[in-house]
């Protein structure tokens, strides 16, 4: 009966008490997984809707890297658990698993069927975390374009050919010492 301690809730066997600390320190010890924070757009993202399994999932859209391509853009689905608001409400990013895979589906016009209507079909692949984010922020990484380039530019060229001096709208007031 060395193993039991009496307490006044009743008695305890300490080998279990021995065997619940280790299995706290194991959920302690055990590697804290490394995941990946996505960033993007409020409007790339769904309404939150229930799959048939019962749970509820954001679709969200990545954006065509070419602004010539006009096809319908990629997406994929997340828990809405795990979609959250930036700080300034502006944005959303989602923390999921670096070492996972995604599903992600980009729709094609497969064709038009019989009665005239246009048929559409979704080529989906897995896509590892680190690549989905990739695709998701490829404007953070792309390098500076046209569109991009041409406000800045615009400025410094003001700037350095004199057009961004202020102008005065009324005259200073002139103070003469004799009217007072």
């Amino acid at each position: 009966m060395e193993n039991v301690v009496n307490t006044p809730f009743g008695s305890i066997d300490t080998a279990a008490m021995d065997a619940a600390a280790a299995g706290a320190e194991e959920v302690r010890k055990r590697p804290e997984r490394e995941e990946v924070t996505i960033k993007f757009a409020r409007g790339l993202a769904s309404e939150p809707f229930m799959s048939k399994a019962g749970k509820e999932l954001v679709r969200i859209q990545i954006p065509n890297q070419d602004p010539e391509d006009h096809s319908p853009w990629a997406e994929f689905v997340l828990p809405a658990k795990s979609v959250h608001e930036n700080q300034y409400g502006k944005g959303l990013w989602a923390k999921i698993p670096a070492d996972g895979v995604t599903t992600v589906s980009k729709p094609f016009l497969e064709g038009v069927d019989a009665d005239g209507k246009a048929k559409w079909n979704a080529d989906k692949r897995p896509v590892p975390n680190r690549e989905l984010k990739e695709m998701v922020e490829f404007y953070k990484t792309a390098g500076r374009d046209e569109r991009t380039a041409a406000p800045a530019d615009r400025k410094t060229q003001e700037k350095t050919a004199g057009n961004s001096v202020k102008k005065n709208r009324k005259p200073a007031k002139k103070h003469n010492d004799m009217e007072r």
